[in-house]
């Protein structure tokens, strides 16, 4: 997709001078929504472990065709004039309709960080991330010096 086009042709200035002071709290309200369910479907590429709600939530982004949109336009730590560039691109109702949906989803099942059958809730799901990055880690260093590497240098 060629994101630059849509930035040279929209005019981000006026429409945000032409919005009311509800309609800015609003953006920066859906802004701040997006990138933590942005953050969420990003993590779970990092290991962090999967929970039927969180799936849930991926799977309505995906039904969307949302995320190619989101990774483009929201940063994790964005400049300030990044922030202010997204601020105005939410400003559009649409967004608000994706938040809402995603709101209701979270509503329907909030337990995120609660793995079924592990019953220590945000402290095991914790620990299971932890273990995992860890295992990683470990597998990582031991696939580099072991004598026991298997078929391209994979720990077995």
């Amino acid at each position: 997709m060629d994101w630059g086009l849509l930035q040279q042709n929209a005019d981000m200035v006026a429409q945000v001078l032409r919005a009311s002071d509800e309609e800015l709290m609003r953006a920066r309200e859906v802004l701040i929504g997006l990138r933590m369910f942005y953050g969420l479907y990003v993590l779970h590429g990092l290991l962090l472990p999967d929970t039927p709600a969180q799936a849930a939530l991926r799977q309505r982004i995906d039904e969307w065709g949302m995320f190619p949109f989101l990774d483009h336009v929201i940063a994790i730590n964005p400049s300030p004039r990044q922030f202010a560039e997204s601020l105005a691109v939410f400003l559009e109702p649409f967004f608000d309709g994706l938040h809402q949906i995603l709101m209701d989803q979270l509503a329907q099942d909030p337990d995120i960080f609660n793995i079924p059958g592990d019953e220590t809730g945000a402290l095991g799901f914790g620990k299971r991330w932890i273990r995992a990055m860890a295992e990683l880690t470990n597998g990582r260093q031991a696939a580099g010096g072991d004598a026991d590497d298997g078929p391209g240098g994979r720990s077995v």
